[in-house]
């Protein structure tokens, strides 16, 4: 148990992998190496003299791939060591944990390196290319018969690992100005960072291409409010790094994903399968009949986390529940009877849905969790979204997202949502998504030429072709799983044919952010409540007696206030999160030129400039397709590809700005 409650930092260090020792390279830091910082040659290699000084082609707009300095590569495999009592075929991992058991019709005369290999890929859900036949550590060709010798016979499994993900450490003595291109500097905000020395940053070395085709190697860095990229020094430079790589991530347990299981679009941590869990349905229905509260006409709150807050100098944050995670992917809820205001409906519908969701967690990367053997903080919720019955043939009944991230004050990494009832009544409501990473940085006179080169054509292959954003169809048993630090997220246009309300019901799991600092749980947050309770109920006092003690004494807020206080907070949470929009407060430019780094950008990071900041519409051709982006489709079944239906004149500077769907248009308490 103590290993599940070391802290965060304790626990990566012990679990990373270091880099293999032929692929190290030097990333010594000059104060280790024993070099003076007022040397010649620590002078040479910290300057960016040789960066001032470069070819016309190094400029944004030439279409050039600029190289840094190389990264140690990773491949995973495991062994699985397969014992034979057919038409039974039992696979075990070399300390003897059962992984498959598969059924063969065949005689072991006629089973084949290959027969055996599609068996097995089928059982585990794995690439047949992955799959390597072995006998006696020598591995088998593809037609070759196994015939009567079925004894040391295993298979090794390369891993789909995804992108390496590296644990690194800030440099105390570098400067957070970087470069996306050598004119272009990026500041990086050191606050989403721990100090020196802490090797808790998690950054993905890619290579990573504009809208308007400039390629960088890149780091990439998820946080809360925004995706970090800046490009990766040379070989010459690299000791001069914002970074200091320490090794790579832990491996993620190798949980088996469920039949059906999906990822969705190029490069997207996002995720679904479909799960039968009748039991939530009547739970959730009995407890919504009993609790009956509908803050607005269209949204029914099941359970409600703005009901559950702990105040905090920053403003209410949610409380979450706790999970132990074990390394077979079983979860337990902690705290018992204070686990949760709701601790049975934690425990029957969470608790099996968090479970459900574990395989398809371990797979996110953007950035990745350290699940097995840890406990685990995620906020509950239950909602049912309403739609009024239809109104004549001219009339849909309709409800319309916004895009979004998940969490206000709280730092939510992950979420996963289970649909377990949609009205067949209900059409549309697919789910987009669209990556948060900085889509292009716009330069402009001294800094280059590729303002001009981003146009409709170049965003749309982008956007829609290169899938930088998917879409997930919803029906009921959809288990969706997906990063809420790389990707922005809406629900499409959802219309009710019929002429009788219909609903959408799901259950969603915030998951926190276990490298942030963990937040109160409810098994803290309830602890006074509960023990004032238990001494008041011997009295003979009746419950909402004792529930009017606890608000009197300040313990328990009474139901009025923390309704007014949920649709404060509602009200807060409806309103639009951030819109794709250019920033200039965190790049600029050497000598007269400009630059604009453009994407989805949080409101938080927009202080100090106005949202409807708009210089590149003057220089780029395809700026009103790129706000526009912030628009809702107009069309059943459209999603962003609807804004590249439409030419530049028909969208007006109006339309083109981020509007508020009218369904989501925020309210006064």
């Amino acid at each position: 148990m103590a290993e599940y409650l070391q802290s965060y930092a304790e626990a990566l260090q012990e679990r990373l992998e270091p880099f293999p020792e032929d692929e190290m390279w030097d990333s010594t830091d000059p104060e280790n190496d024993g070099e003076d910082s007022n040397s010649e040659g620590y002078r040479s290699e910290s300057s960016f003299e040789d960066d001032f000084h470069f070819p016309s082609y190094e400029f944004l707009g030439s279409v050039r791939f600029r190289k840094g300095y190389s990264i140690p590569s990773l491949n995973y495999s495991r062994m699985i060591a397969l014992s034979f009592n057919l038409p039974q075929v039992v696979g075990h991992s070399l300390v003897g944990e059962e992984i498959f058991t598969l059924f063969l019709d065949q005689p072991c005369t006629s089973i084949s390196t290959d027969t055996l290999i599609s068996a097995i890929s089928a059982v585990l859900g794995a690439d047949p290319l992955s799959l390597t036949l072995l006998s006696e550590g020598v591995p088998l060709e593809p037609d070759q018969m196994l015939g009567d010798a079925l004894n040391a016979i295993a298979v090794r499994q390369r891993l789909d690992t995804g992108p390496p993900v590296l644990v690194c450490e800030r440099r105390s003595h570098n400067s957070p100005e970087t470069l996306l291109g050598r004119p272009c500097h990026v500041d990086v905000n050191l606050n989403y960072f721990p100090g020196p020395g802490i090797a808790t940053i998690q950054a993905i070395p890619e290579t990573r291409e504009f809208v308007t085709r400039d390629r960088f190697d890149s780091w990439m860095i998820y946080t809360k409010l925004e995706v970090l990229q800046y490009q990766r020094p040379s070989e010459k430079r690299c000791r001069r790094d914002l970074l200091k790589p320490r090794g790579f991530f832990p491996r993620a347990p190798a949980w088996s994903l469920p039949d059906g299981c999906q990822r969705w679009g190029h490069g997207a941590d996002v995720w679904s399968a479909t799960f039968a869990l009748p039991n939530i349905k009547r739970l959730m229905d009995a407890h919504a009949e009993c609790t009956a509260d509908r803050p607005i006409p269209r949204y029914q709150m099941i359970i409600d986390p703005n009901q559950f807050v702990r105040h905090t100098e920053e403003g209410p944050v949610w409380v979450p529940c706790e999970f132990d995670v074990d390394s077979c992917g079983r979860a337990q809820l902690v705290g018992g009877t204070r686990s949760h205001q709701h601790p049975d409906l934690a425990r029957q519908v969470a608790l099996p849905i968090l479970e459900a969701s574990l395989p398809l967690l371990a797979k996110l990367r953007r950035p990745q969790l350290l699940l097995d053997r840890r406990r685990l903080q995620a906020v509950f919720k239950a909602q049912r979204i309403i739609l009024p019955p239809k109104v004549g043939e001219d009339h849909e009944s309709e409800y319309i997202g916004m895009w979004h991230v998940d969490g206000h004050r709280e730092d939510v990494v992950a979420v996963a949502l289970y649909y377990y009832h949609v009205d067949s009544a209900l059409e549309g409501g697919d789910m987009e998504f669209c990556g948060r990473e900085p889509l292009d940085v716009l330069a402009i006179a001294d800094a280059g030429h590729n303002a001009s080169s981003f146009d409709k054509a170049s965003l749309k292959k982008a956007l829609v072709d290169n899938k930088i954003r998917c879409r997930v169809p919803i029906c009921e048993g959809t288990l969706l799983v997906f990063s809420n630090h790389q990707l922005v997220h809406r629900v499409l246009r959802m219309i009710n044919k019929s002429g009788s309300e219909a609903s959408r019901d799901f259950v969603a799991l915030f998951i926190l952010n276990p490298a942030s600092t963990p937040l109160v749980p409810s098994r803290c947050a309830l602890a006074k409540q509960q023990m004032l309770t238990r001494t008041l109920r011997p009295s003979g006092l009746p419950p909402e007696n004792i529930q009017a003690i606890l608000a009197l004494a300040g313990i328990l807020p009474t139901e009025e206030y923390a309704k007014e206080l949920r649709n404060v907070l509602l009200s807060e949470q409806l309103k639009p999160t951030g819109e794709f929009v250019g920033r200039q407060q965190n790049v600029h430019a050497t000598g007269n030129g400009c630059v604009t780094m453009v994407g989805w950008l949080h409101h938080m990071l927009q202080e100090s400039q106005p949202p409807s900041w708009d210089y590149p519409r003057d220089f780029s051709p395809g700026w009103k397709h790129f706000r526009a982006l912030n628009r809702a489709p107009g069309k059943l079944g459209r999603g962003i590809s609807e804004v590249f239906s439409k030419g530049s004149s028909d969208l007006s500077s109006s339309e083109a700005c981020c509007k508020i769907p009218t369904v989501f248009q925020p309210f006064v308490v």
